[in-house]
């Protein structure tokens, strides 16, 4: 106990009777908790918010989807045969896109029965084929969380006869 003077001033405790000392255990607690906390948000940020392209940001490269081999012909009376592969990114639907292949080898049908054998063989016709193909393809798969779903086409095989 502290003693009061006369005077008003008061005297320090003696060692036997110092003040009690918090236990350290609720601060190890807080700690803990606080931890918990902040890594279970982590967490649940990662799990909860997806990620979002913006408009025109390209996502990366994921699964190449393979398209049936096509024989067609050209408008000019010409045959074209050829096998496409489509790269598709990782926010594409990779089970609506196989789902969809018809759709996909419908469109090749079009783009390619429209070309010419003159125009295929010139230089630059193939890589003009190419957009022409991804610019359908885009516009068949749409866009998953903000991005593009076919990134690329590829031809693995092309005979023009």
């Amino acid at each position: 106990m502290t003693d009061v003077l006369q005077t008003g001033a008061r005297v320090a405790p003696a060692d036997d009777e110092a003040a009690p000392a918090k236990p350290k255990k609720s601060k190890k607690k807080l700690i803990v908790i606080v931890a918990v906390l902040l890594v279970g948000a982590y967490v649940a940020k990662g799990m909860l918010i997806t990620t979002h392209f913006k408009k025109g940001q390209e996502a990366p490269p994921g699964q190449i989807a393979p398209l049936d081999q096509l024989t067609v012909n050209m408008s000019d009376g010409h045959l074209v045969q050829t096998s496409i592969d489509m790269q598709l990114t990782t926010v594409a639907d990779t089970k609506t896109i196989t789902a969809d292949t018809p759709l996909y080898d419908d469109a090749a049908i079009s783009v390619v029965g429209n070309e010419t054998y003159a125009a295929l063989l010139a230089p630059g016709g193939r890589a003009a084929l190419k957009a022409q193909l991804l610019a359908a393809f885009q516009k068949i798969a749409g866009t998953s969380e903000g991005a593009q779903q076919v990134s690329a086409v590829y031809f693995v095989g092309l005979v023009i006869q």
